[in-house]
């Protein structure tokens, strides 16, 4: 039943992609009559046979059409063409193969024939002069949807391609990111199965990463006997300005970190094969001559990823979340050309970076822990003497390579993803077994009974797990590396401690509530406080999203709870409103404090519109440099929630365009919350760590619900400039999201 609803959600999109509006297959009907009259009643049949519409009639058709979303405005990457698209259908096919796989729709749909001749003309000349090549348009719109759905690529959209298939050089970057993979044989020879595995893999991950849109195969070039390289181009601007090289950058790193995992995963690797990876940032012509001398190095770093100098200050300027070290050359040979390389230490990609897609199946791993294969995980990693050779493959990679903390964390991660908390927490063990001192073993030690605490209802059990959490969190603080990403993950583990405690209070459990008090909220809310600050110092920006995001959400909740005891009653309150309007005044407090607030008020009392214009646009880039540096599609969906909390909550007023972010990213994270749950995935949720995805779906609804309730739909025709009514801000604004998150607890 599940693959039918997919097949079914797919032929939809698929179809939306073809006709994305009304106004297109009016378009269609009336301009390509040649083309319509035979197909338009073969589409219509199509489309009640596989039940997306309810009569197999024209009008049944145009309803379904008029309730696509498709955003008509939406532009293509700027460089974009015909030949880029082809491509990405294409994968590792060639254009025969395409032809063939369209025959299928061509014939359902009974759209005209393809030819490759048509395909050649449009990749020298762009021009969609006759009905078969817009028909050969909407096919491949359609076909898009079903390959890689997450592109949104619609027909309109694929209408405006850039004319030709070459970009011209003076619109070509000159500068970006390269990542040269290279297999180094310490031992062992690195045959051509290696190879092939290498590059086919190198392909894949960029698919699996949704990069396929502005990467093309094609840009894998082949850079030695065993390595392939990948240029990314940085945006347009000078050579030397590092912001420009934020994306680029960080979809290297992840490029980097899937393939790494990956290797160790295949069938083919083994202690004497080695893959180094090597990222270079600045002018590509340069790339060749400083990447070559680095691979006839031999290179001992244990991840494997290293990074010129330059490279390294783009990564830290966009904010990715990689911890980096000075590479030492442990051998006794001068190696001079390895001086100023950094290597990739660890990734924090118990949060930040996407799981590695082979660790979600079955053979790797169980996926339910109501399932047979659950038991039988657990015998094979506590007892493996009862298995000659164990029926995991993530067991059996973790035997191959028992000291690589960067398999170990991507197992742990999964597991804690599926709520199997005890044996990620072996897994974790692993790793601290050899290295006490792993940073990402011990932060994810330190989640790990944060959640413990956080899913437990008993009071005793949740806090003996608290205590645990927070002797790991001391520990991190005198023995390990401190940065931005440490003090934040211990501010929210106070933050969330102090939360669980208000949820205590306001439960009416008297036999929990007589062993915590208003003094114990507010200490676990100071602590978090003064770890939000610390991490707010450690950035390297000055500006961490995280921290900054938390730290005013703290300061609120710190003067709401000290200005009336009785909001720990729930007979007081039924519910936690911000009835004396505290968080705006805390707000404008804050945001003026760090310089983007300025005469907010003017002399006479009104808003100072062009200030709060302002603001909004410093909170979009800081927004939009936290989400550059995020990955994982279990963290997304919070991340996007937490955007609609710093709006509706935090800010001091609210535009309709800003109203229409807030639901526009209540949808994105409903959307990826519901991709979760196929993979039996949970979602993380900042302060509390995991939650059912459904529970999050109910919450996201409930959201939604509020927004609607006071923003209506008349509002939302209004220009996006239009700041909404004081009087309607004043009442919206004592329901917090904050709050009932709180209640809801």
């Amino acid at each position: 039943m599940g693959d039918d609803k997919v097949d079914l959600n797919v032929t939809m999109n698929a179809l939306w992609n073809a006709f994305p509006s009304v106004a297109s297959f009016i378009d269609f009907k009336e301009t390509d009559r040649e083309v319509s009259a035979r197909a338009i009643p073969r589409i219509i049949k199509f489309a009640h046979k596989n039940n997306i519409i309810p009569k197999e009639t024209e009008k049944a058709f145009i309803e379904f059409l008029a309730g696509n979303k498709a955003d008509m405005h939406k532009q293509l990457p700027e460089e974009l063409t015909f030949s880029d698209v082809i491509e990405i259908i294409c994968g590792n096919s060639s254009v025969n193969s395409l032809i063939m796989q369209l025959e299928k729709i061509t014939k359902e749909l009974s759209l005209p024939i393809i030819k490759a001749t048509m395909i050649t003309r449009l990749k020298s000349h762009f021009i969609l002069n006759t009905a078969k090549k817009r028909s050969l348009l909407r096919i491949l719109a359609y076909r898009l949807a079903q390959k890689q759905p997450d592109l949104n690529w619609h027909y309109e959209m694929l209408t405006k391609i850039k004319i030709g298939s070459a970009k011209a050089d003076t619109a070509k970057e000159k500068a970006g990111a390269t990542i040269t993979l290279h297999l180094q044989g310490k031992g062992e020879i690195i045959t051509p199965v290696d190879i092939s595995w290498l590059k086919m893999e190198l392909s894949k991950c960029i698919e699996f990463l949704n990069l396929a849109g502005h990467i093309n195969n094609k840009n894998i070039i082949s850079s030695g006997t065993a390595a392939f390289s990948l240029k990314l181009s940085k945006k347009q601007g000078p050579v030397e300005q590092p912001r420009l090289y934020d994306k680029a950058i960080r979809d290297t790193l992840a490029i980097a970190h899937q393939m790494a995992v990956r290797w160790l995963l295949c069938e083919y690797s083994s202690l004497q094969k080695k893959l180094i990876i090597i990222i270079h940032a600045g002018l590509m012509d340069e790339t060749n001559l400083i990447i070559q001398p680095l691979l006839e190095t031999k290179l001992t770093g244990e991840t494997g990823i290293y990074l010129t100098d330059y490279a390294r200050l783009c990564a830290r300027v966009a904010e990715v979340k990689v911890g980096f070290e000075r590479y030492k050359n442990n051998s006794l040979a001068d190696e001079s050309n390895i001086s100023d390389i950094w290597a990739v230490k660890y990734f924090m990609s118990y949060n930040y970076y996407t799981y590695i897609p082979y660790l979600l199946e079955e053979k790797m791993l169980p996926i339910h822990k109501t399932a047979p294969s659950y038991i039988k995980f657990q015998q094979a990693l506590y007892f493996p003497e009862m298995f000659s050779e164990s029926p995991f493959e993530a067991l059996r990679a973790l035997q191959r390579f028992p000291h690589s903390s960067l398999l170990l964390i991507e197992i742990a991660k999964v597991l804690r993803g599926r709520q199997m908390l005890y044996e990620a927490e072996t897994i974790i063990s692993n790793i601290l077994l050899s290295d006490p001192h792993n940073v990402i073993a011990r932060h994810m030690r330190m989640l790990t009974y944060e959640n413990i605490a956080h899913i437990n209802n008993d009071f005793f059990t949740s806090e003996l797990a608290f205590e645990r959490a927070i002797a790991e969190s001391e520990f991190i603080i005198r023995r390990c590396n401190k940065d931005e990403i440490s003090w934040n993950e211990i501010g929210l583990l106070y933050y969330g401690r102090a939360k669980r405690y208000v949820n205590y209070l306001r439960s009416g459990n008297t036999s929990d509530a007589q062993k915590i008090t208003k003094e114990d909220v507010l200490y676990n809310f100071q602590k978090a406080k003064e770890y939000f600050l610390k991490a707010w110092a450690a950035s390297p920006t000055g500006k961490d999203g995280n921290a900054m995001f938390f730290y005013a959400c703290t300061l609120g909740l710190i003067e709401l709870f000290s200005s009336d005891e009785k909001l720990f009653d729930k007979r007081n309150y039924a519910s936690l409103t911000d009835k004396q309007d505290i968080f705006k005044k805390v707000a404008i407090c804050y945001f003026t404090e760090i310089g983007w607030l300025r005469n907010y008020v003017s002399a006479e009392g009104n808003v100072n519109e062009s200030s709060l214009y302002i603001l909004l646009l410093a909170l979009r880039n800081i927004i939009a440099r936290f989400e550059n540096s995020i990955l994982a599609e279990g963290y997304i969906p919070y991340v996007k929630y937490a955007w609609c909390i710093l709006f509706w909550d935090i800010a001091p007023c609210l535009t309709v365009g800003t109203c229409k972010y807030i639901l526009d990213s209540l949808n994105e994270a409903r959307i990826r919350t519901e991709k979760l749950i196929k993979d039996n995935l949970f979602v993380y949720q900042m302060s509390i760590v995991y939650i059912p995805p459904e529970k999050f779906l109910a919450l996201l609804q409930e959201a939604t619900k509020i927004v609607k309730t006071y923003i209506t739909a008349d509002d939302l025709k209004k220009d996006d400039n239009t700041i909404i009514d004081q009087n309607k801000f004043k009442e919206l604004s004592k329901t917090k999201l904050l709050l009932l998150e709180l209640d809801r607890y």
